[in-house]
């Protein structure tokens, strides 16, 4: 075995292969949701809701930084003037996330006015490259020469992920070609072994961040074939590993340090299992794959029933608690994003599982399930969301107050990172649906949608016709240019119950691999699937031996009667920050005599926004610690709620 963990073995092959984006689209609610966010949602107007971060700073144009730029006020709160260095970068990440969740959306919801603006939004980056390739928020006085903390390589990232999933669905060369030109300068000028863009002192969470500068050269991998890119990859993380950083967690020697708890900021530390993995895969190293598995079982520690993971904002050596420990919308897109990589290069499909989890429930749940708004920071158990943790908390003189936990569009009084990733989620989670093998197609995770590409040269397109996950009955139409010989493989859900055959099609060979499902067909146009799974109420114990229930890919909890206060109207008609506190007593336990029965109850779909009013409901009985007495309750899908008990205790003796 190598002692060198970065030593090149040999590249491991990628499981699965990447649609190319734009082949999945949304269907049913989720196109619905989306067209929202963008046709009167925050998505789509948050350079009104805050232009002096997305329209009038320039940063990558005319605004570039240079050495005589020494702050900026982007309307947050903070008495740190040296944590405050991290702000000159800051509206690249606002505004390049925020571009990348609304291209993808404009490409996925094909509307033809968003789409012709993010072909304006495009050319208008294109006109800003540098004739050596150059595409930053730096000017010549300062790109690729720092000592401190930056966002060279962040600014850099999370604008050219946008730019690829342009390509993507354009197929235009000349977009390709301008990535690949900016991607050169920066390798280039950072060579590997002979430089260090990780070597800085008083990092903060730029530099940290410039670690993603492996999805780029992941996704170029995928696209050339060139494994320069992937070693590139593999190179980064050897040098992050290699200096002493503010964020520590994805450091080699912290991986493999199996008494190390996890302290970093959570978006960091969710996000850099991406930059892990590329690492393993870019070497085939033992040494990472091991480093892989073990960062990946300390994570499984720092998450909450809802597959929230621990960072409000910074994970702090805290395990997943469903009432202490809050997870930050960031971090939910972030994980997500890891765990689709994950599936697509493994090929295990309890990463599918994950994703659907994290999604659908602690991702809906930290949305208002009627204004267009999200959390910046969630518990599973929310009790009230008043900006501070707790109503009643006091803050020490100096120190700045807890603003997160409320519901907002922008979150500006703290920084204006989450909703654009709350921008970026679904259309990362519709992306993964599909993946490609050598013989056809997985349908990995489910929800209505249409996939349109090729196999063999032939033209296919496979509709998802379903209410998942409200409903676990999911209906596939095929159509076909000519008939096509190619195999489909379908998931088994790790909550579905073992009935036998989930499946109906007609003149096809199917067989059962582990949690696959897989059918080999000489396929016609017209051909359908049926695939129907059962499931049951489940009862689970968290770390903390409290209760919450399942059903399906959907965690429930009892919703809480709440008061609402507008704290702030936004200049934007529509758009207000909001307070909510408990207008009931929430504290409820389970009757170990009535744990096991509850029911599912149908309260009819409303296919546009089932999350506002409610799908179903699992019916049952719960103790009232305050009446003293069992009292009949529903508990909701967790999207459906505001404030809501999501956990718990077993009733007092």
């Amino acid at each position: 075995m190598s002692v060198n963990p970065f030593k090149i073995i040999e590249a491991v092959t990628q499981v699965y292969k990447w649609m190319e984006f734009g082949n999945i689209k949304p269907r049913g609610w989720m196109l619905d949701q989306m067209k929202h966010d963008m046709q009167q949602g925050f998505l789509g107007k948050l350079d009104k809701l805050v232009p002096e971060l997305v329209v009038e700073d320039d940063i990558y144009g005319k605004n570039r930084l240079s050495k005589s730029v020494k702050s900026k006020n982007l309307g947050n709160d903070s008495d740190d003037k040296e944590w405050e260095i991290q702000y000159l970068w800051w509206n690249s990440e606002t505004q390049s996330n925020w571009r990348d969740g609304y291209v993808r959306t404009a490409i996925l919801i094909e509307d033809e006015g968003f789409l012709q603006e993010v072909t304006q939004y495009v050319e208008r980056i294109l006109s800003y490259q540098d004739e050596d390739g150059y595409l930053g928020i730096y000017g010549a006085d300062m790109r690729y020469d720092f000592d401190s903390e930056n966002g060279e390589l962040w600014a850099q990232a999370s604008l050219l992920r946008g730019l690829l999933a342009y390509y993507e669905a354009t197929q235009q060369q000349r977009i390709l070609n301008a990535i690949i030109k900016a991607v050169k300068i920066t390798m280039d000028t950072y060579p590997p072994h002979q430089s260090a863009p990780f070597g800085v002192d008083k990092s903060f969470a730029g530099v940290g961040h410039g670690l993603m500068f492996t999805d780029v050269v992941d996704r170029l991998y995928q696209i050339t074939g060139d494994k320069t890119y992937l070693e590139y990859g593999l190179w980064l993380y050897e040098n992050y590993s290699a200096n002493d950083l503010s964020e520590q967690d994805i450091r080699y020697q912290n991986v493999i340090d199996s008494a190390y708890k996890l302290k970093g900021h959570g978006v960091h530390t969710y996000e850099h299992i991406r930059s892990l993995a590329t690492a393993y895969y870019a070497s085939g190293n033992p040494l990472l794959k091991k480093a892989l598995e073990d960062y990946l079982a300390k994570v499984v520690n720092y998450l909450t029933p809802s597959g929230g993971p621990v960072g409000d904002e910074w994970v702090a050596e805290r395990f997943g608690d469903a009432t202490d420990t809050g997870y930050e919308y960031c971090s939910l897109h972030e994980l997500l994003d890891s765990y689709t990589h994950l599936l697509q290069k493994t090929g295990d499909l309890q990463w599918a599982d994950k994703t659907e989890w994290i999604l659908f429930n602690a991702a809906q749940g930290a949305r208002h399930p009627e204004e267009s708004s999200i959390a910046y920071l969630k518990t599973d158990n929310s009790y009230s969301m008043v900006g501070k943790f707790h109503p009643d908390d006091v803050y020490e003189e100096g120190k700045v107050p807890q603003v997160r936990y409320k519901y907002s569009p922008t979150h500006q009084d703290a920084a204006v990172c989450c909703n654009p990733n709350a921008g970026r989620i679904y259309p990362y989670y519709v992306k993964s649906m599909w993946l490609r093998h050598d013989n056809g197609f997985i349908a990995a995770m489910y929800g209505a949608s249409v996939l349109t590409t090729e196999i063999n040269g032939t033209r296919v397109s496979i509709e998802q016709q379903t209410n998942y996950p409200f409903e676990l009955n999911i209906h596939f139409k095929i159509s076909l240019d000519q008939p096509e010989a190619f195999e489909l493989r379908f998931r088994q859900p790790v909550w579905a119950k073992d009935q036998g055959m989930p499946l109906k099609v007609n003149g096809a060979e199917v067989s059962r691999q582990g949690n696959l499902w897989v059918v080999n067909k000489l396929w016609q146009d017209g051909d359908e699937i049926s695939l129907s799974f059962e499931a049951e109420v489940k009862l689970h114990q968290d770390a903390r031996e409290d209760y919450y229930f399942t059903y399906g890919p959907l965690l429930y909890a009892l919703p809480i009667e709440s008061k609402c206060e507008v704290h702030k109207s936004h200049p934007v008609e529509g758009f207000q920050d909001l307070y909510y506190t408990s207008a009931q007593s929430f504290d409820f336990y389970i009757d170990k005599t009535e744990e096991l029965n509850f029911q599912l109850q149908q309260n009819g779909i409303d296919s546009a926004k089932p999350w506002k009013h409610p799908v179903n409901r699992l019916k049952g009985m719960l103790w009232n610690d305050q009446q003293q007495q069992i009292q009949e309750v529903n508990l909701w899908p967790l999207g459906s709620t505001i404030l809501r008990r999501t956990t718990f205790g077993v009733k007092p003796s």
